[in-house]
């Protein structure tokens, strides 16, 4: 009887195959063989899959097909190319003693049913073993390379990869890819303000272009587990040997602080369903309190129809039908009138509260006449920014100061010197001059640290006066163009303590606003003195203009000690 064969070729895509044979090599190789002792071929099957586990379509096939009679034999490069696995391996050795299979023929060994097939279950130990000593290997790496620091995942989350050709110890293993790794940072930006769901996130990066390696838009579901992997944060869970679950601080570059992320896992918890779409936007929301109890002020939307039947005023958020004559909208004979208004209110979760409700259209003309009253010209924002860039050449206070730190700095110095002297003179003793160094020592540091904080100032309180002064030229401006979600930000900049008393918004404009607004009268009131209209006039003008520089001068140094504190307060805040 002629044996009939299948020639069987496999390449794992796992990495303990990187180095056999392709599966074109293979088949080469066994056609030759073939050919080369006249064997009969009935098919050739391939599949790139690995023998681990049991489930291969392709061998399933194949033995299905020798049960069937097509084919007694079967070509293969090796005999682990059959079976890495005690199922797989069991099968081919049952059909061999079964003579179901005639003859196996690898290149260099062949297996027929009279032979001891001890040596055949020998190898096909040996091909399971090392599937197994090398899940044992790569779990061992992983373990480490996450003690070290590093996360060892195949498939690194959206934005990051792995550093291939890294030095170890020396190189980052995981690096931030080029492009994605700032999309997606924009995208958690956007997701903090707490504006945005995981839905409406989702159509910001399609806008974006962000896709996965095939090309493709993410799904709803990526991006959701994308705002909960604290991968970001810069933590990642490994298993230990017994299967547990370990939490590892991560050495790669963090995309947001821990607080960040947490607070993002509270807004993906308030929207409730994430798939759900913010439909209508309340700016005011979170910025105002309520000047009756204290409590947090929120924002109902009323959305309201006329019948023309019946003259009922009732919503039409969920319902369409007038209660009161039961007609449809849409059947009504003459098109009813629509009232659209947005009210802030008191959620009276501090108890009982009688202050009543404000309409948006009330908050915002209340925020427009703030701005109109802290808005200066362009002229004076010019003539100021002149006036900025010398201020400290003649502003006397702050050179007194420096001078004087610097003063004090130097008389420690030579106090030093002089304790030195004194110690060498034994005039002290060590303890005592240890504690005289310490003390002259300490107050040095200090000095240093307030002398480079206040020439910092002389630089960071300019550029925040300009911005100052730019916002107070534009805020007008830019509140009527901005966007819902910016008006809170712009109203938050020039007004604090903002609160609904008597059914009125009130609220503090913030000093240094002041200040500035203070600042173009004098300019203004300088600007009369500047031309004298007569020769009589001349001295008495000139008086006047010479005042008005001096009070503008006084009115930036209180803008100058206003910005300064805020900028000390920011320092200690962060410290």
């Amino acid at each position: 009887m002629t044996i009939k064969y299948f020639i069987y070729a496999r390449k794992s895509t796992e990495s303990e195959d990187k180095q056999m044979a392709s599966i074109e090599d293979q088949i080469a190789e066994m056609l030759q063989l073939a050919k080369d002792s006249k064997l009969e071929i009935v098919d050739t099957i391939s599949e790139a899959k690995s023998a681990k586990e049991p489930g291969r379509i392709g061998f399933n096939t194949m033995l299905k097909r020798i049960h069937k009679g097509e084919a007694q034999g079967i070509l293969c490069w090796k005999l682990n190319r059959l079976a890495r696995n005690p199922v797989d391996g069991g099968q081919i050795s049952w059909l061999l003693q079964q003579n179901t299979i005639k003859h196996i023929q690898t290149y260099g060994r062949d297996y027929k049913p009279s032979d001891n097939v001890l040596m055949m279950q020998v190898e096909f130990g040996m091909a399971n073993q090392y599937i197994k000593d090398l899940s044992v290997d790569v779990k061992r790496g992983l373990r480490r390379k996450a003690e070290r620091g590093w996360y060892g995942s195949q498939h690194m989350p959206i934005g990051y990869k792995h550093n291939t050709g890294y030095r170890l110890g020396i190189d980052d293993e995981i690096v931030p890819t080029s492009k994605t790794f700032n999309l997606v940072k924009s995208l958690w930006r956007k997701m903090l303000t707490g504006n945005y769901s995981v839905a409406s996130i989702r159509r910001e990066g399609n806008k974006m272009g962000l896709h996965n390696s095939a090309g493709n838009t993410l799904s709803h579901n990526t991006y959701h587990r994308l705002f909960t992997n604290e991968f970001y944060c810069g933590f990642f869970y490994t298993k230990d040997e017994n299967g547990e679950l370990l939490k590892h601080e991560g050495k790669h570059k963090k995309m947001v602080s821990v607080q960040e992320f947490e607070k993002v896992q509270r807004i993906l918890r308030g929207y409730g369903n994430p798939t759900r779409q913010t439909t209508y936007i309340y700016p005011y929301r979170g910025l105002i309190s309520c000047g009756g109890c204290g409590g947090f002020v929120t924002a109902e939307r009323k959305l309201q129809a006329i019948c023309t039947n019946c003259k009922y005023k009732f919503s039409i958020i969920t319902n369409t039908i007038c209660p009161s004559c039961k007609t449809d909208l849409r059947d009504m004979p003459a098109k009813p009138t629509i009232i659209d208004k947005v009210y802030y209110r008191c959620t009276k979760n501090h108890g009982d509260c009688t202050e009543g409700c404000v309409s948006d259209i009330h908050i915002e003309n209340e925020i427009k006449k703030g701005l109109a009253a802290i808005s200066i010209n362009q002229e004076f924002y010019e003539y100021v920014l002149q006036e900025l860039a010398h201020f400290d050449e003649v502003n006397n206070s702050h050179s007194i100061q420096l001078t004087q730190l610097e003063k004090r700095k130097t008389e420690l110095e030579n106090r030093l010197e002089g304790l030195v002297k004194m110690r060498a003179d034994n005039e002290i003793t060590g303890e005592e001059f240890r504690a005289l160094r310490q003390k002259s020592e300490t107050e040095i540091v200090s000095i240093q640290q307030e002398l480079k904080f206040q020439k910092d100032c002389s630089l960071n309180w300019k550029k925040a006066a300009q911005e100052h002064f730019r916002f107070a030229v534009l805020a007008v401006d830019k509140f009527l163009k901005a966007e819902e979600i910016k008006k809170k930000n712009i109203a938050s900049e020039f007004a604090s303590n903002l609160k609904i008393k008597d059914k009125k918004l009130e609220y503090t404009t913030r000093k240094c606003y002041q200040i500035i607004k203070e600042c173009e009268v004098v300019y203004q009131a300088k600007k009369k003195c500047f031309e004298p209209e007569t020769d009589h006039m001349l001295y008495s003008q000139k008086s006047c203009y010479w005042v008005s520089i001096s009070i503008l001068r006084e009115k930036l140094q209180q803008l100058r000690t206003c910005l300064i504190d805020k900028l000390q307060s920011e320092k200690n805040i962060s410290e």
